[in-house]
């Protein structure tokens, strides 16, 4: 049972087997075949005798050429902005403009929001201004009183320092007469005592009241000079009308003068009385003592009178002191009252400020720049919140495309540069006026093509990682006013125009062959032949520019003649038919003999 069913599996099998080995043979074969047919020489095209190949030329003159760059990219808005309000409140209006796909001016209003809660906080707080305000200028008058108080207080004080000072100058005239009247005891003491050892001879009594009266003349001069000295202090000190004679010294310089007419007339006397009583001029001594001491007792009393008026004083200074301090710690307290007032003041102020603020801030308005709005979030009756989207706006006064190009390309473009520094005003006007290379966007909207032109505004700062190329923006004003629009977000290639390039060679892409050579038609005697020039090829995208290797006047064969080598002769359209072919073996049996028929077309031209 097991063997029969196996029978059937096994034929299907082997049919299987042969099927796959039979394709395999076949693409085998095919393949073989493939390989030798590649790889066989290619036989070489040799031209008949008496055939020459007819082709093509293009006469080539130096002259210039703008490079035009190609690029691509995306259409962007030159700025998008979030739409969004400073306060807070309910949407109460929206212009016209303020929907999807709407226009708006640099600045326009768009949308209202509630501000009744903000005029009333600036009312309030204006309320709470003025009553700061009334307090303020009260407190202001009362400043004012205590004020004068502080400079009464003040005035008292000084008047009382200044009595002080006038009795430190009056107790130092007392104490300069103390001295002086101590001088004039000591003086008749000595005198007495001068007396009393000479009493022996009347002779010496002379001589002593010589003495006496050289002693009394030099006690006047001492005297005379202590009154000068006293009276230029009063006047120093603008008292002298209103001293007594005691300041001014007179009793002293009287005194003084006194004594010494005393002492001339006890000299007098002692001439007189040589012989007579010596006694009676030691009496006079001990009176003259006398008084002296009386003079001395006086002044030590008068002493006494300048303390005790400057205690007085000093008591008086005092209490002139406290009342200032009080005075100005009363005015301390209105001060900072009135500080208080003001910072009060100043923040309620502060507070209306910024509710006028919010007030104004109610109101929406547009970006500083004519744009569109694409995105609308928030209608009538809605809440928003400070900072919340409201809408999407953007810039249409330029669009902007990210055109990549390489080094090599780079290379061949003055790109835009902005100033490192701004106040050259000279270069900024330079900037100003430089010309900016031109482009041209191209962009298919349904079966039509349609362009539009800009200008290259500047390059970004660094070239892209990825790519390592670097992008440049092109800018197009206006992009809204077009026919059509020129959105964003649309793919768009582009034509940037670069450096112009002179003196150049311009040659059609498909004449340049076998890497960078183009074959040229040289005239050589009566024939024309074919050369392979090397070029250096400084352009290629649909031209070839070429700056060396090639002459005004070359000719460059655009026909393809890849199988044409060196010095082969050629000729051009219109040129006269080449002669028989030379006799010899073959005579008369070349084509083309005489007939005056133009030759059948092939794919190299050859007739």
């Amino acid at each position: 049972m097991s063997d029969q069913k196996s029978k059937p599996n096994s034929s299907a099998a082997r049919i299987a087997t042969g099927i796959v080995l039979s394709v395999a043979i076949l693409l085998g074969s095919g393949l073989l075949a493939s390989y030798f047919l590649k790889t066989q020489p290619e036989a070489e095209r040799r031209e008949a005798p008496g055939k020459v190949t007819i082709v093509n030329t293009l006469e080539v003159q130096p002259q210039d050429f703008v490079i035009q760059l190609p690029s691509q990219g995306r259409v962007q808005a030159r700025a998008v902005t979030g739409i969004s309000p400073e306060v807070a409140g309910r949407v109460i209006t929206i212009e016209p403009s303020f929907q999807e796909g709407g226009f708006f001016s640099p600045g326009q209003k768009l949308l209202t929001l509630d501000n009744s809660d903000y005029l009333s906080t600036v009312a309030k707080a204006q309320a709470q201004i003025d009553q700061l305000k009334a307090k303020l200028e009260l407190e202001k008058i009362d400043s004012a009183s205590l004020t004068n108080a502080v400079s009464v207080a003040d005035a008292n004080l000084d008047s009382a320092l200044a009595a002080l000072e006038r009795e430190k100058i009056e107790a130092a005239s007392f104490q300069n007469a103390f001295k002086v009247a101590g001088a004039n005891l000591e003086q008749a003491k000595a005198a007495l005592k001068l007396q009393q050892l000479d009493r022996s001879s009347y002779s010496n009594a002379v001589t002593v009241a010589e003495a006496n009266l050289k002693q009394a003349d030099a006690a006047l001069q001492l005297s005379l000079a202590e009154q000068s000295a006293a009276i230029a202090n009063l006047q120093r000190l603008n008292k002298l009308a209103g001293a007594s004679p005691l300041a001014k010294k007179e009793p002293q310089v009287a005194e003084a003068r006194a004594a010494a007419e005393a002492q001339r007339a006890a000299l007098a006397k002692a001439r007189r009385d040589l012989a007579e009583k010596p006694a009676q001029l030691e009496a006079e001594l001990q009176a003259k003592i006398v008084v002296a001491q009386e003079q001395l007792s006086e002044a030590e009393q008068n002493l006494k009178l300048p303390k005790q008026r400057a205690a007085d004083l000093q008591a008086k200074i005092k209490v002139a002191q406290a009342e200032l301090i009080a005075a100005k710690a009363d005015l301390e307290k209105p001060t900072q009252l009135k500080a208080d007032l003001e910072a009060q003041i100043r923040i309620a102020e502060a507070e209306a400020a910024q509710a006028r603020r919010n007030a104004n801030r109610t109101t929406v308005h547009a970006p500083d720049y004519h744009g569109r709005i694409t995105e609308k979030r928030v209608d009538i009756g809605q809440v928003v919140n400070i900072g919340s989207v409201l809408a999407t706006a953007i810039a249409t006064d330029f669009a902007e495309v990210r055109l990549p190009l390489s080094n090599q390309r780079l290379a061949y473009l003055n790109i835009p540069e902005p100033l490192v520094s701004t106040n050259d005003t000279e270069a900024l006007q330079n900037q100003a006026t430089a010309t900016r290379p031109a482009v041209t966007l191209t962009a298919e909207i349904g079966e039509q093509r349609f362009q539009w032109k800009g200008t290259i505004d500047r390059a970004e700062g660094r070239y892209d990682a990825a790519s390592q190329q670097l992008f440049l923006i092109a800018q197009v004003a206006e992009p809204y006013r077009t026919q059509p629009a020129l959105r964003a977000g649309l793919f768009v290639r582009a034509d940037i125009t670069g450096n112009t390039l002179s003196n150049v060679f311009v040659l059609p892409r498909h004449v340049v062959r076998r890497g960078n050579e183009v074959a040229l038609l040289v005239q050589e005697g009566d024939r024309k032949i074919l050369k392979r020039q090397p070029i250096s090829v400084l352009w290629r995208d649909q031209k070839v520019i070429v700056t060396a290797d090639l002459q005004a006047g070359d000719k460059v064969i655009t026909t393809p003649v890849d199988y044409a080598t060196n010095g082969q002769q050629l000729r051009e359209p219109g040129d006269p038919l080449p002669g028989p072919p030379p006799t010899g073996k073959g005579k008369g049996k070349g084509k083309n003999k005489g007939n005056g028929k133009a030759p059948k077309k092939t794919q190299a031209n050859t007739g």
